[in-house]
């Protein structure tokens, strides 16, 4: 058991009998039965008697108190139920006149409060129990106390004591049976607990918000509302006795019992130290501690704090060892060796939750030590390598324990474990650059987390191994995975360790095996979405593990390469050209996803789709000419063909009219007038604002009139001309070579005046009349052009009437308006320098001027200020 105090004897078989002590200072004040005070002086170990007042009372002593607030001190003394205060001279005490002395007559007990913080506050309190009521005194200042309040009991007052840290408002009173808390301010008593068996109160104020109460062997702890705690820190204390009488300190309670002392603390059940003392029944305290029977007197010393918290470790009471070396610290001990010491218990309290299967407590023990993360880890079966757990020492106790955990112990002791691993992990995460070899701890903590998830927790493999900062060791982590054949989570570390052509070649080998859908890894949706992961640093990896997806899996392969997140940062040149090499179908579809649905548009992207549909159309096309020639099919007007020439010529039409940043002269080049694509070429021409030779495609080898007009429509405001140009086209014709389509065959075009005079008819809106009319043969007839000739007169007629009305109303306006102008000017007035404001009587000079109806002359900035009524200048 731990020697938490030690008794030294200081007086003996003295001839009077003590009856009641008190201490402060260097002194121990001692009332007799007899009425005699004795006053000790003590130094070290050594008592002296200082001062022997006999006769300070014709009878017993009961109760002594000193004040310690002014100078000089005070003794409070009650004898024959009559409270005295006493003036501490430097060698006598003399009584002081006071008033309360006849009120307090018939007094039984009185309670000291002495706060430790003043705040505008009375700086001592007195409460005396005198039959059924408490007199409350306080003092100011130097001399006796001031009466404050009377409060009426219904029972006389036991025991008293003060609650409280600074000004007390409430004092807890034992009566005869029954403990009450009292509300000095409100008056009001509460009841709260029976005292038990021992009908006489004992009661003791333990710190700042705690009251201990006893109630039979117990000693109840009370907070400021009066309420027992509920909490594992501050728990009800059951003594072997009844207790008489209690101390505290810090972090010890000390009972007064039958056989002498019994020494417990707040928070643990099993008592500390049982110390046998013959009839004790004093106790006195202040910067030291005293206890008396009757005749004799001890000192009661705490022993050193480092020897018992040693002594406590040995003993496995943790909880008391850790608010001992907490204390030592605050007393300013030796800080080095006061964390040394912490870390022993935690260490030591840790293996012992250990060993009793309290894993939770161990783990959190462990959090707060020094013990390496590897030593923690090796408590539990195969999470270290061997080479590692060799290297890791435990207490003999701890060894024989690892040989023996049960399934579920392993299953719970990982729980906690995880929890603990998380909490380093963060720390070093946040103190890494002061923790030595951090990267090989990381890399332990991660490792270790990943196979207490695969056994506890299999879900949470792939979060841990998403962590951008896993340091999971990759040949470990590794061989754990494929021992519980977590082949996804595999491939998820090979992706955060940057192993993509491993991961890369295991998806291919699982979606390559036979009965693939069966496997977790079947199919080549975990390619496509490694591969849409990947960025463009690695688009050789991309080139070389999509071609089996783009063999094999025509219709999806295009996700890898048109996924939102990489659209647009993969080199999409490279891109073209890998798919182009093996299949110019999908390459043709990765370029029109990135134009229709990315609003990706570059003049390269839409110079390789272009040439990629012209070169389709080219292949198809021999097939197209054989069927003409072998009359299988008639010829067709352009994007009308059989099989898919006719849907390539659509699409190419398509593009060229809405794509604008391609070339057009590479475009043609890229046609080399080896087919006769005459739309297209027309379309192309017209990009280059080359009109005269989309126009000739369109009248003289499409002979499509229809387009011809569509064509100028679309290109007017680019060329106001392009009207006069077809109709040119039509009435003296250019020749063909301008388009190097000799290879055709094409006949030469003619002039066709129905097709001019139509144009002339419809569009002579747009066309030049006179340029038009000189276009015309000379042998032209008049009707031909009749009514050409009508519209424009019905044009020119309508233009020459609106003018003439708009220029009327121009002119009724222009009247209407100098009328008013008359009119405005027909009253005028002469102003001279002479001429002064009507309203401040001032010279009008060269200022800005109003004027009135009647004449008056004012400022314009006076016109505010004038309160004529009726008056608008």
């Amino acid at each position: 058991m731990l020697e938490a105090f030690t008794t030294h004897e200081l007086l003996s078989n003295i001839p009077v009998q003590i009856e009641y002590i008190c201490t402060y200072e260097d002194r121990l004040l001692v009332g007799t039965k007899q009425g005699t005070l004795l006053v000790y002086k003590f130094e070290n170990d050594k008592i002296d008697l200082f001062l022997t007042l006999k006769g300070f009372s014709k009878k017993a002593i009961n109760q002594i108190a000193v004040t310690t607030v002014f100078s000089p001190y005070q003794l409070i003394a009650l004898s024959e139920g009559t409270l005295n205060v006493y003036s501490i001279q430097q060698s006598s005490i003399q009584l002081l006149p006071w008033e309360g002395t006849a009120k307090t007559r018939g007094s039984t007990l009185f309670s000291l409060h002495q706060p430790t913080a003043v705040d505008e506050m009375p700086s001592a309190q007195l409460a005396v129990a005198c039959k059924r009521k408490i007199i409350l005194y306080h003092w100011l200042k130097k001399g006796p106390p001031q009466e404050v309040k009377e409060i009426s009991l219904y029972d006389v007052p036991k025991a008293m004591t003060f609650h409280g840290n600074g000004y007390a408002d409430k004092i807890y009173i034992g009566f005869k049976g029954k403990y009450c808390q009292l509300n000095v301010s409100t008056e009001q008593v509460k009841d709260m607990l029976c005292t038990g068996r021992q009908l006489e109160a004992t009661m003791l104020w333990v710190d700042k918000d705690t009251v201990a109460i006893c109630k039979d062997e117990w000693s109840i702890l009370l907070g400021e509302d009066g309420k027992p705690y509920q909490d594992e820190y501050k728990s009800n204390i059951k003594w072997c006795d009844c207790p008489t009488a209690l101390l505290y300190c810090k972090p010890y309670i000390v009972a007064v019992i039958n056989k002498g002392l019994e020494v417990k603390t707040i928070q643990l059940v099993d008592p500390i130290q049982i110390i046998e003392l013959p009839k004790v029944k004093l106790v006195a305290q202040d910067k030291r501690m005293f206890v008396a029977s009757a005749t004799h007197l001890w000192e009661l010393k705490l022993n050193d704090l480092v020897y018992q918290v040693d002594k406590l470790i040995t003993l496995k009471q943790f909880e008391l060892a850790e608010a001992l070396n907490k204390m030592c610290q605050e007393k300013g001990g030796d800080h080095e060796h006061a964390s040394r010491q912490r870390t022993v218990i935690n260490r030591e309290a840790a293996y012992h939750e250990f060993l009793n299967k309290r894993y939770e407590k161990s783990m959190s023990r462990f959090q707060k030590s020094n013990v390496e993360v590897a030593n923690v880890i090796g408590l539990f079966p195969d999470l270290l390598s061997k080479k590692m757990q060799d290297k890791q020492q435990y207490p003999p106790e701890i060894v024989e324990a690892r040989n023996y955990l049960t399934t579920k112990d392993i299953e719970t002791g990982l729980e906690a474990l995880e929890k603990y691993l998380v909490a380093k992990r963060f720390d070093l995460n946040k103190y890494e650059e002061e923790v030595a070899n951090s990267k090989q701890t990381k890399i332990i903590i991660d490792t270790t987390l990943l196979k207490c998830y695969l056994q506890n927790k299999p879900k949470m493999v792939a979060s841990l191994l998403r962590l951008k900062d896993n340091e999971c060791h990759t040949v470990e982590s590794e061989r754990a995975l494929k021992r519980a054949r977590r082949m996804n989570d595999i491939i998820i570390l090979y992706k955060s360790k940057g192993m993509h052509e491993k991961a890369l070649t295991v998806l291919k080998q699982y979606a390559n095996m036979q009965n693939t859908q069966k496997h977790e890894l079947g199919g080549p949706e975990h390619t496509i979405k490694y591969l849409q992961d990947l960025g463009p640093e690695d688009i050789d990896l991309i080139k070389e593990y999509s071609k089996w997806v783009i063999e094999k899996h025509p219709d999806r392969c295009l996700d890898i390469f048109t996924d939102p997140s990489t659209v647009h940062s993969l080199p999409k040149e490279q891109v073209v050209q890998h798919l182009k090499s093996l299949n110019v179908d999908i390459a043709l579809q990765y370029l029109e996803r990135l134009i229709d649905i990315w609003n990706v548009s570059s003049q390269e992207i839409e110079n390789s789709l272009i040439t990629l549909l012209v070169e389709k159309v080219s292949n198809e096309w021999p097939a197209y000419q054989g069927m003409l020639a072998a009359g299988v099919v008639e010829p067709c007007a352009p994007g009308s063909e059989p099989g898919q020439l006719g849907s390539l010529r659509l699409r190419l039409t398509h593009f060229l009219e809405r794509l604008q940043n391609y070339s057009p002269a590479t475009v043609i080049q890229s046609l080399g007038y080896e087919i006769p694509l005459y739309q297209e070429l027309a379309i192309l021409y017209g990009r280059q604002k080359e009109c005269d030779k989309a126009l000739m495609l369109y009248c003289h080898v499409l002979k499509d009139r229809a387009k011809a007009e569509e064509f100028c429509s679309k290109y007017y405001e680019i060329d106001k001309q392009v009207y006069y140009k077809l109709l040119r086209m039509y009435q003296c014709p250019k020749s063909l070579e301008a388009l190097r389509l000799d290879k055709f065959k094409l006949e030469e075009p003619r002039p066709d005046m129905g097709a001019a005079i139509d144009i002339l008819v419809r569009h002579y809106k747009y066309i030049d009349v006179k340029e038009a009319l000189r276009l015309l043969p000379e042998d032209t007839k008049l009707q031909d052009v009749e009514e050409f000739m009508c519209a424009i007169l019905r044009d020119r007629t309508r233009d020459s009437r609106r003018n003439l009305l708009l220029k009327s109303l121009n002119l009724s306006d222009n009247l209407k308006v100098k009328s008013q102008k008359m009119f405005y000017q027909k009253d005028k007035l002469i102003v001279t320098a002479m001429d002064s404001c009507a309203v401040c009587n001032k010279r009008v000079g060269e200022c800005a001027i109003a004027f009135y109806p009647d004449r008056r002359i004012v400022h314009y900035g006076c016109m505010s200020r004038d309160v004529q009524p009726d008056t608008t200048p």
